[in-house]
C-alpha cells in the first residue's frame, strides 16, 4: 500500500524520465518534433529569400533541432527508415533559379525575353548571351518609342574627291588609228539609292526608268539627342511595295544611335518587326552614325564593335544578312582594330562621297572606286543625287557585283577604198561594224566624219557632188573603255557612161520587139513589095509597081501608070525611060516591042 501511496505521488516528467511510461515519452517527442518543425519552416522561408545566402554554422538554434530530431527519430522506431536532408541542401534546392522558358511574343517565329534579365546583364554578358541566341528580341511593348524625334538627318560636306584612275585607262583619242589595248578588269555594278519618307511621294516607275536597281528603305531610327527615344517610318511599307512592283530590289536600313549592347537589341528589335511582314531582297542594314552633338560622339572601341555585334548577330539569327553602314573615320579611329572582326563577320556598306558627284550626276561605266585595304559591297558615293521621279536630293549608291574582263574595241571596216562618180549617192555605214570590248559586234553608235585633202570636214551631200579625194574616220565610244577609230580614203571622179556589160547588152536585146512588115526600117511606108524586099533597099512612098518594073527590079521613083498613047510614043520617051535608068533595060529594047504593038 505505502508503494502504490509513492507511485501516485510522481509526476508526468518523473514517470517519463524513469522510462515507466511509454505512452507519456511519445506524446512529449511529438510535442518536440512540432515545436522544432515550426522554428525549422520559419528559419527556412527567411534564408529562401535570399539566393546566394549559406547557412551559418553559428546557427546554434538550427543545429540544435536537426540533432534533437535525429534523436527523436531513432528512439522512436528503430524500423522506420528516415531520410535526412540537410538544412544547407534544402535550401540551394529551393532556391536555385532554373531556366525560363521564352515567352512567345507579337514577332512571328521570335523569342521574346523579360527585360529585367536583360538589363541585370553587363554589356559583355550580353553580347555573349545574344551571340550564343539565348537572347532574342524584345517585345515591342518593351521598347520606348517617341515619334516626335523623327528626323529628316541630313549628310553634309561634299565627300572626297576621286583619285586618278587605276584600273581603266584614259579614253583614247578620236583622231588615231584604232590602237591595240591589253585586256583589263573592271567592276561590274547596278545603280541605287537610299531613301526615308522625307522624300516624299516616290514615283518608282520613273525611279526604275532612270536606271536605278535597288534602294535601302529606312524602316526607323534613334533619336540622335540624350535621350535618343526609337521611332519608326511610317512609309516604309508603302515604299517597300511599290518599289518591288517597279521592279527594284530592296533593303532596310535602321538609323542607329546605339550607345550600347541592350540598345543595339531594341534596334534590331524594331528592325525585325518591320521587315517581317514585307519581303526583303537584299541587306538589313545598322547605319550607325554620329557628328557634333550626337549622343554616339564618344562611342568607340569594344564599346562601339559591342553595338554593331549585338544588331547583326540578332538580324542574322532571324533569317536576314546583316550589314553596317560606315565611314573611314569609323572603321580606322572609331573601330580601330577591331575593324577587322567587324567587316570579316558583315557586309559593309561603304560611306565615302566623291565631290565630282555634287552636281547630282551618277555613277558610268569606267569611273573610278575608292581603292581601300578592305572589301566592300556598297558604296555611297553621292549625298546630292538627281533621280527622276524624287522631288528631293537623295543619296546615290552603287553594289559592287564583281569584275569582268574588257578587251580592246575596233572599228572594223570592210572596205577601205571607195570610189563614185560625182552625183552618185553612197552610204558611208555600209558594212561598218564595232567590236565591243566585251566582244560583241554591233553596228550602233559609230558616227563618221569627212575631211577633204586640205583637212576641212565636208558634208556627205558636197562630198559626192565634187570630184576630189576625201578621207572618212569612223569612230566608236565603247562605253568602258572610250573611244578607238578607223578610217577609209573615198575618190569622187567625172562620170564616165560605163562599157555596157555582155549581160547588159543580152538584156537590152530581149526587150526590143522584132520589127513587122508594116514596120522596120520602113518607117512610115506602106507594106514593101516583094522586089522591095527582094532588094532590100530602103524605099519611099511608091505605088503599086507594074509588071515591066517587076521584071526590071530596079530602084523607081514615083511614077504613074502610062497611058496607051504613052506606051506607043516615039524612041524620045523610051530615051526618057532609059535615062531614068536603075531598071537596067533600054527603052529601046522594051519599046520597040511596045511600038510594035
Amino acid at each position: 500500500m505505502k508503494k502504490k501511496a509513492e507511485n501516485k505521488e510522481q509526476s508526468f516528467f518523473e514517470r517519463f524520465c524513469s522510462a515507466q511510461e511509454n505512452k507519456a515519452r511519445l506524446s512529449l517527442i511529438l510535442a518536440a518534433v512540432l515545436v522544432v518543425g515550426t522554428i525549422g519552416s520559419v528559419c527556412t522561408a527567411a534564408i529562401t529569400l535570399k539566393a546566394d545566402s549559406s547557412v551559418p554554422s553559428e546557427n546554434l538554434e538550427l543545429n540544435t533541432a536537426e540533432q534533437f530530431l535525429a534523436r527523436a527519430a531513432i528512439e522512436a522506431s528503430e524500423s522506420e527508415e528516415i531520410e535526412f536532408v540537410s538544412a544547407e541542401d534544402y535550401i540551394e534546392e529551393t532556391t536555385s533559379v532554373e531556366p525560363r522558358e521564352t515567352k512567345r511574343g507579337g514577332l512571328t517565329g521570335e523569342h521574346v525575353v523579360d527585360v529585367s534579365d536583360l538589363k541585370s546583364l553587363t554589356d559583355e554578358e550580353l553580347v555573349e548571351a545574344i551571340k550564343a541566341g539565348k537572347a532574342g528580341v524584345i517585345a515591342r511593348s518593351d521598347i520606348d518609342t517617341d515619334q516626335s524625334q523623327n528626323q529628316n538627318n541630313v549628310h553634309h560636306g561634299s565627300g572626297g574627291n576621286a583619285p586618278a584612275a587605276t584600273d581603266t585607262p584614259t579614253p583614247v583619242p578620236t583622231n588615231v588609228p584604232t590602237p591595240t589595248l591589253a585586256p583589263i578588269t573592271m567592276v561590274k555594278y547596278q545603280l541605287g539609292i537610299d531613301i526615308s519618307e522625307f522624300q516624299g511621294n516616290i514615283n518608282w516607275s520613273k525611279v526604275k526608268a532612270d536606271g536605278i536597281d535597288f534602294a535601302f528603305i529606312r524602316c526607323g531610327g534613334r533619336g540622335w539627342g540624350e535621350s535618343g527615344k526609337i521611332y519608326e517610318d511610317t512609309k516604309f511599307a508603302t515604299n517597300v511595295k511599290n518599289a518591288r512592283a517597279a521592279g527594284i530590289k530592296v533593303g532596310a536600313y535602321f538609323f542607329s544611335q546605339a550607345l550600347t549592347p541592350y540598345e543595339a537589341l531594341e534596334e534590331a528589335s524594331i528592325t525585325l518587326s518591320k521587315v517581317g511582314s514585307v519581303t526583303m531582297d537584299l541587306p538589313v542594314v545598322l547605319d550607325w552614325e554620329t557628328g557634333g552633338g550626337y549622343r554616339t560622339e564618344n562611342l568607340k572601341g569594344e564599346d562601339f564593335a559591342n553595338v554593331i555585334t549585338a544588331f547583326c548577330s540578332t538580324i542574322a539569327q532571324n533569317g536576314y544578312t546583316p550589314c553596317v553602314y560606315l565611314n573611314t573615320g569609323d572603321i580606322n579611329n572609331r573601330l580601330g582594330s577591331y575593324s577587322g572582326e567587324i567587316l570579316s563577320k558583315y557586309k559593309l556598306w561603304y560611306a565615302y562621297p566623291y565631290s565630282c558627284y555634287s552636281d547630282g550626276s551618277m555613277y558610268k561605266a569606267g569611273d573610278t572606286i575608292p581603292p581601300r585595304s578592305f572589301s566592300y559591297e556598297y558604296w555611297q558615293y553621292s549625298w546630292h543625287g538627281k533621280v527622276s521621279g524624287i522631288s528631293t536630293d537623295v543619296d546615290l549608291n552603287i553594289r559592287i557585283m564583281g569584275k569582268t574582263t574588257l578587251n580592246a574595241p575596233e572599228v572594223k571596216l570592210t572596205n577601205t577604198s571607195i570610189t563614185s562618180g560625182v552625183g552618185q549617192t553612197i552610204d558611208p555605214l555600209e558594212g561598218v561594224s564595232a567590236k565591243t570590248s566585251q566582244d560583241e559586234t554591233t553596228t550602233s553608235g559609230i558616227t563618221y566624219e569627212i575631211t577633204d585633202e586640205s583637212g576641212q570636214k565636208v558634208s556627205l551631200e558636197q562630198a559626192q557632188q565634187k570630184i576630189g579625194k576625201y578621207t572618212i574616220t569612223y569612230t566608236y565610244k565603247d562605253s568602258f573603255r572610250g573611244s578607238v577609230t578607223a578610217s577609209a580614203t573615198w575618190e569622187v571622179v567625172q562620170a564616165v557612161s560605163p562599157t555596157p556589160t555582155p549581160a547588159e547588152q543580152e538584156a537590152e536585146t530581149s526587150v526590143t520587139p522584132s520589127p513587122t512588115p508594116a514596120e522596120g526600117e520602113n518607117g512610115d511606108n506602106p507594106t514593101p513589095t516583094p522586089v522591095d524586099q527582094e532588094q532590100g533597099g530602103e524605099t519611099t512612098e511608091t505605088p503599086t509597081p507594074t509588071p515591066v518594073d517587076q521584071e526590071q527590079g530596079g530602084e523607081t521613083t514615083e511614077t504613074p501608070t502610062p497611058t496607051p498613047a504613052e506606051q506607043g510614043g516615039s524612041g524620045e520617051t523610051g530615051g526618057s525611060s532609059g535615062e531614068g535608068g536603075d531598071n537596067g533595060g533600054s527603052t529601046e529594047e522594051t519599046g520597040g516591042d511596045n511600038t510594035a504593038t
